[in-house]
C-alpha cells in the first residue's frame, strides 16, 4: 500500500570506508571496490564513476574481499564482513556470493556463520577452485573460522585448517608460480565494549606445500606473543615473503624470508608498521619487484630495500587497508582507504577521486527548521557535514554541505530554529560549538584534560566514541550533555553544571585500558560506562530522558532534581541507543536497544506509556538476527513508528504491535539513525550515506478500510510554490525531490483494459486546469508526453508539474524546447479527482507560497495574484494565434489544391495573393527556421514564441511584476490585436471574396474550420 513512495540518496557523495579493492590485470580501466556496508562497486573508468553492483542481491553489505578468477574476469567471489573489525561501524557479513557475468547477478553461495571473511583466493586456472579466509564472529567463540576449500566453485566447502574458536584466518597468501604453496595468518582477537583482545597463542602463521592438506606452524625467528599480522609472498621471487606482525616492544614490525618462508628475520622496528594494529597491518608485495613491499596502516608506506627504509607518497585519504598492484605494470594501482577506493596509473603520485562515491557511514542524524531543512550528522573517517535537503541545482553536490570542523563520531545539537550555533561531540572527549556564521570553532569541554591514552576510571568525566549531546527543544539557551552524569549550560558551554549521580552500571572493571595483551587503545572507542542518549520530551520541559552504554534508562520529571532508574525488568547488558519521547504523549517514549557488542544480534524496541513504570516489547515483524539501533514516533500520526536495523528500515502502523519492511528501494544497509521531519523520514545510514524518503503522507492515511477497498487516492501532502533559477551548471549527484505535486493512489484490483480512468486537477472554482485520461489515442504531440496513470494492483505515484495550459503542438514551437507546458498554478486551494470507471475519489490540497519568498518579495499574495492574470492572458493569446496559425494552414492546404484544378491564370493569381498574405502573416507568427534550441541563437523568434518564452521568463519565483514586466505583456499583447485583426480580415474578407470567384468557376470554396 506503500510502494510507489522513494527514497533518494542526498549525499554527500564523499567516499566511506573501504578495506578490499581488486582489479583486471589486462583491463587497467576496470576494478572493484568494496564498501564497509555499501556493498560492492565497479568502476569501468579508471575511478571516474562507481556503480553499486551488489544491491538486490546481497543480505549483508560489509565487504571483506573481493577477488576475480584469474583463468576468467567474468567470475568474481566476495567474501562479506569487514576484516579490521571497529568497536563501533562495523557489520557482520553472511559467507559469500558469487558471479559468474562480471557483477551483473550474484549467487550467495554458503558460509553464512563465518561472518567476517578476509581474504578469498582463486587458482590461477581452475577458477571452481576457491579458498576462503575466515576470520568469524568477532564479539564472541566462533567454530566456524578457518580455512575453507571449494573444489566446485562454492557449491560444498571443506574446512582444511582451524585453529581455534576465538582465532580465525586474516590474511592469506599463495605463491604466483606454485598455487599449492600457501601461506596464512591466525589471529587471536575478539572485542568486548570496553576492550579489544588483539593478540596471544592463537595468533600464527601457517604454510602448505601440497594446498592445504597438510599445514604447519612457522615459528623460525619470529616473536613467540603475537598479534595481527599480514603475509605476503613475493610474486617476483617466491623465495621472498614478508610479514608484518604486531608484538611486545622492539620484535614488532615487518619481518623478510628469503627460504620461502620457512625462517625469518626482522628488517625494521618502524612503529608505523604496527601502531593500532587491529585495525591494519595488511601488507602487499610488489609483483615486479622483489625488494619492494608496501606496509598498510595510517599511511601506506613502500619500502624500497628489502623492507629496511620507506618512502612517503601523496595519498587521497588516511587509514589504509588494502592495495593491488597490476601485475603488468607495477606503476597501476588502486588502494582502498578509509575514504573508500583511488587509482592511480603513475605509481602513486596523483590519485583519483573520492568525492564520486556515496558510502560514508554516518552516525546520529538531526534537522533543522530551515525551509528547505538541512541535515546535521558525523561521518565515519571524515568531518561532521551539514547538508541541503534539496537544492535548486540539478543535485546537491559540495557547493550544498557545509563542514561543521567536528570529527568523524560526531553527535550534532542545534536550535533548529537558528542553526547559528552547532554543538558536536566526537571522539576523546572532544566538545566544540561551530558558530556558523564567522567558521569559529571553540572547545567546550567540560573539564579540558587530555584523554587519549588514558584510562577511563582516571578521568573526571568520562564519555563514549558517540558522547551525546541537546539542544532543549523548549529553551535553546539550554545545552545537556552527558558523561557519566547529564550536564547542563545555559551560556553556550562555558559554563556547566552537574545535575545527575552517576547515571552507568560504574563498573571499575570495565574502566581499564582498552587494549591487551600487546597494544592499548585508549581514543574512547573502549571506553564505557557513559551516559549514550538524552532526550527532552518535546511536550513538557524538564521531563528528560537518559540512555546509558551499558543498558540503564532514566528519567527525571523535575528537570534533574532527581532521577528515577526506569530500565526495562530484566534487560541484559547492552547499549541504549536510542530513546525516543513521544511528540504525543510525555508518559511515552520508546526505546532501541542494541546487544552486539555483548554477542546479541537480536532485536529489542520498548515502549512505555507510564513514564517507564513498566515496558512492554515490540519487535514482532522484525527478524530475530537483525539487531535494531534506532526507533522514532512520526509527529504527524500517533503509534506510527519507524524502526532501523542493521539490515534496513520497518515500519509500524499499531504503535509496535508488529512491524512490515519499509524498504522500497533503499539498499540492504544498516540504519544508524531516522529522524522525522516535515513529512520526510530522514535516514542516515552506515556506508551509503544520507536518504529520505519524501511524503510520508500514505502512511499517515493507511489503515483497514483503505486495505479493503477496489482504490483510494491518498489526500496528498500540500506544496508550496517553486524559486527560479536563472542559470545554472552546478549540482552534484545527490538526488533532489521529485518536482511538483505528488498524488498516490493505491489500486487493490487490476484495472480492466476496457475500464477508464482519469486523473484531474480542479482549481477553487472548479475549473479544470490539468487532465490524464486513459483509453485515448494520443495524436500529434501527445506522444512527447508520458502517460502516468496504471492499472495495475499496486500503489501508484502520479506528479503534477503545477503548470496549467499547454501550447499548441507546433513544429517550430517543440523542436526548441520540448516543454510545452505553459504557466505556473498560482497559491490557493485545488482538488485532485480520480475516476475509476463509475468509482469517484477527490481530495483536497493546497500550494501554498514559499516561506522564503514571503520573507523577500513584499506583499507577495499581491505578486502572485498579479502574474497569473498576465500569465492567463498571454495564454490566452498564445492559443488564439496557435489556433489561427492551425486555421490557415488548413486554408493553404485547400488553396493548393485548388489551383492545381485550375487554367483560369487571373484565379491562379488571385490565389496566390492570399497564400502570400496568409503566408506573411504565418511568418509575424513563427519562425519557420527554428528546427533545435540551438536556432533560438540563430533567428528572429516571432510572437508566438515571444509568448512562450515570456511566460517562461515570469514563472516561479520571479517576483513581483515589474514596469518592465508589464511594458512587455501591453506590448505583445497590442501587437497581438493587430495581427488578430489582420487574421480576421483574412477570415472575413479575403477568404470570402475567393470564394465568391471559385463559385463562379464551378470549383471547391475553401473551408474555414470551425472554432
Amino acid at each position: 500500500m506503500y510502494e510507489s513512495m522513494a527514497y533518494r540518496n542526498i549525499g554527500p557523495f564523499r567516499g566511506g570506508r573501504s578495506t578490499t579493492v581488486t582489479g583486471i590485470p589486462d583491463d587497467i580501466f576496470t576494478y572493484y571496490m568494496g564498501a564497509t556496508g555499501g556493498g560492492v562497486w565497479k568502476t569501468t573508468d579508471g575511478g571516474t564513476t562507481w556503480n553499486n553492483i551488489s544491491d538486490g542481491f546481497f543480505n549483508t553489505t560489509g565487504i571483506g574481499d573481493i577477488t576475480v578468477a584469474p583463468s576468467d574476469p567474468n567470475i568474481i567471489y566476495v567474501g562479506t564482513g569487514e576484516s579490521p573489525v571497529r568497536g563501533v561501524k562495523t557489520s557482520h557479513g553472511d559467507g559469500l556470493y558469487k558471479s559468474t557475468d562480471a557483477g551483473k547477478t550474484w549467487k550467495h553461495m554458503g558460509l553464512e556463520k563465518t561472518r567476517h571473511i578476509s581474504d578469498v583466493y582463486v587458482h590461477p586456472t581452475n577458477p571452481n577452485k576457491v579458498y576462503v579466509a575466515a576470520q568469524g564472529n568477532p564479539w564472541g567463540p566462533n567454530p566456524e573460522r578457518g580455512v575453507y576449500l571449494s573444489e566446485n566453485g562454492g557449491n560444498t566447502w571443506e574446512k582444511i585448517l582451524f585453529v581455534n574458536e576465538n582465532s580465525g584466518i586474516v590474511d592469506m597468501t599463495v605463491d604466483a608460480s606454485n598455487p599449492d604453496i600457501m601461506m596464512v595468518a591466525s589471529w587471536d582477537f575478539h572485542r568486548k565494549p570496553w576492550i579489544v583482545h588483539s593478540g596471544g597463542p592463537g595468533s600464527r602463521i601457517y604454510k602448505t606445500t601440497d594446498g592445504g592438506k597438510n599445514w604447519k606452524e612457522i615459528t623460525k625467528g619470529l616473536p613467540e606473543l603475537k598479534g595481527k599480522m599480514g603475509v605476503a609472498i613475493s610474486p617476483a621471487n617466491p623465495n621472498i615473503v614478508y610479514i608484518a606482525i604486531d608484538a611486545l616492544g622492539n620484535k614488532a614490525g615487518v619481518y623478510r624470508s628469503e627460504d620461502g618462508g620457512e625462517s625469518f628475520k626482522q628488517t625494521t622496528n618502524d612503529a608505523g608498521t604496527y601502531a593500532r594494529s587491529w585495525y591494519y597491518m595488511h601488507i602487499i608485495a610488489d609483483p615486479n619487484d622483489e625488494d619492494e613491499v608496501w606496509v598498510m596502516n595510517s599511511s601506506a608506506m613502500k619500502y624500497v630495500d628489502s623492507g629496511k627504509t620507506f618512502e612517503g607518497y601523496p595519498w587521497s585519504h588516511v587509514d589504509h587497508h588494502d592495495l593491488w598492484i597490476n601485475p603488468n605494470n607495477s606503476e597501476i594501482m588502486i588502494n582502498a582507504n578509509d575514504g573508500g577506493a583511488s587509482v592511480t596509473y603513475n605509481g602513486g603520485k596523483t590519485w583519483s577521486t573520492l568525492y564520486n562515491q556515496p558510502t560514508g557511514q554516518f552516525y546520529r542524524v538531526i534537522t533543522d527548521n530551515g525551509y528547505p531543512y538541512r541535515v546535521y550528522s558525523g561521518q565515519q573517517d571524515n568531518s561532521t557535514i551539514a547538508i541541503d535537503s534539496r537544492v535548486m541545482d540539478d543535485g546537491i553536490g559540495e557547493m550544498h554541505w557545509d563542514v561543521m570542523r567536528a570529527g568523524e563520531s560526531s553527535t550534532v545539537a542545534v536550535d533548529p530554529n537558528n542553526p547559528r550555533y552547532v554543538y558536536s561531540t566526537y571522539f576523546a572527549s572532544n566538545f566544540v560549538e561551530w558558530d556558523r556564521d564567522i567558521d569559529n570553532t571553540r572547545m567546550i569541554m567540560p573539564y579540558p584534560t587530555r584523554v587519549t591514552g588514558e584510562q577511563p576510571k582516571n578521568l573526571k568525566y568520562r564519555a563514549n566514541w558517540n558522547g551525546p549531546v541537546i539542544v532543549s527543544p523548549h529553551d535553546p539557551s539550554v545545552i545537556y550533555y552527558g558523561s557519566q552524569y547529564v550536564m547542563k549550560s545555559t551560556d553556550r558551554g562555558v559554563t556547566w553544571k552537574v545535575m545527575s549521580d552517576d547515571l552507568t552500571r560504574n563498573d571499575k572493571e570495565h574502566q581499564g585500558k582498552g587494549g591487551e595483551p600487546i597494544s592499548n587503545e585508549q581514543i574512547t572507542a573502549e571506553s564505557y560506562n557513559n551516559l549514550f542518549n538524552i532526550e527532552e520530551s518535546p511536550l513538557v520541559e524538564g521531563v528528560i530522558w537518559v540512555g546509558s552504554d551499558d543498558g540503564l534508562v532514566h528519567l527525571t520529571r523535575d528537570g534533574g532534581e532527581t532521577w528515577t532508574n526506569v530500565t526495562p525488568k530484566g534487560l541484559k547488558e547492552s547499549i541504549i541507543n536510542v530513546v525516543e519521547p513521544s511528540p504525543h504523549d510525555p508518559a511515552t517514549a520508546y526505546i532501541a536497544v542494541t546487544g552486539y557488542k555483548l554477542n546479541d544480534f537480536t532485536p529489542y524496541i520498548f515502549k512505555t506509556n507510564d513514564y517507564g513504570a513498566t515496558w512492554e516489547k515490540i519487535v514482532t515483524g522484525i527478524p530475530g538476527d537483525t539487531f535494531a539501533r534506532t526507533v522514532r514516533e512520526d509527529p504527524d500520526r500517533r503509534g506510527l513508528l519507524y524502526a532501523g536495523t542493521e539490515t534496513g528500515v520497518f515500519v509500524s502502523f499499531n504503535d509496535g504491535g508488529n512491524w512490515l519492511p519499509l524498504q522500497n528501494n533503499l539498499p540492504e544497509v544498516p540504519i544508524t539513525d531516522l529522524r522525522v521531519q516535515r513529512k520526510d523520514l530522514v535516514v542516515a545510514t552506515q556506508g551509503r550515506a544520507l536518504w529520505i524518503l519524501d511524503d510520508l503522507t500514505p502512511l499517515h492515511q493507511i489503515s483497514e478500510s483503505v486495505a479493503q477497498a477496489d482504490s483510494y487516492l491518498y489526500d496528498p501532502r500540500d506544496v508550496y510554490t517553486e524559486l527560479s533559477v536563472a542559470y545554472s551548471t552546478d549540482g552534484g549527484y545527490g538526488k533532489n525531490p521529485p518536482p511538483g505535486l505528488q498524488i498516490h493512489y493505491l489500486l487493490n484490483k487490476e484495472v480492466p483494459k476496457e475500464t477508464t480512468m482519469s486523473l484531474e486537477i480542479m482549481d477553487k472554482d472548479g475549473v479544470v486546469v490539468h487532465s490524464e485520461s486513459t483509453n485515448t489515442t494520443p495524436v500529434d504531440c501527445d506522444t512527447l508526453v508520458k502517460p502516468q496513470l496504471k492499472k495495475q494492483v499496486g500503489t501508484h505515484r502520479y506528479q503534477w508539474n503545477m503548470k496549467i495550459g499547454r501550447f499548441d503542438c507546433l513544429t517550430e514551437l517543440y523542436t526548441t524546447n520540448r516543454d510545452l507546458t505553459a504557466y505556473n498554478a498560482p497559491p490557493g486551494a485545488y482538488t485532485v479527482r480520480l475516476t475509476v470507471g463509475d468509482k469517484v475519489h477527490s481530495q483536497d490540497f493546497n500550494i501554498d507560497i514559499d516561506p522564503r519568498l514571503k520573507n523577500s518579495i513584499p506583499n507577495v499574495e499581491e505578486a502572485y495574484e498579479e502574474r497569473d492574470a498576465i500569465s492567463k492572458t498571454i495564454y490566452q493569446g498564445a492559443t488564439e494565434m496557435a489556433k489561427g496559425v492551425r486555421d490557415v494552414r488548413m486554408v493553404q492546404e485547400q488553396l493548393h489544391l485548388i489551383l492545381k484544378m485550375t487554367t483560369d491564370e487571373t484565379l491562379k493569381q488571385e490565389g496566390k495573393e492570399l497564400d502570400t498574405l496568409i503566408e506573411t502573416w504565418i511568418e509575424a507568427i513563427l519562425q519557420k527556421e527554428m528546427r533545435t534550441f540551438q536556432s533560438n541563437y540563430m533567428f528572429e523568434a516571432r510572437l508566438l514564441i515571444k509568448f512562450k518564452d515570456f511566460l517562461n521568463s515570469i514563472d516561479k519565483g520571479n517576483l513581483p511584476m515589474t514596469p518592465g514586466v508589464r511594458d512587455v505583456s501591453k506590448d505583445y499583447l497590442e501587437q497581438w490585436a493587430a495581427l488578430k485583426a489582420q487574421l480576421s480580415d483574412i477570415k472575413q474578407k479575403e477568404v470570402p471574396q475567393l470564394n465568391a470567384r471559385l463559385q463562379q468557376e464551378g470549383l471547391p470554396q475553401l473551408y474555414w474550420p470551425k472554432p
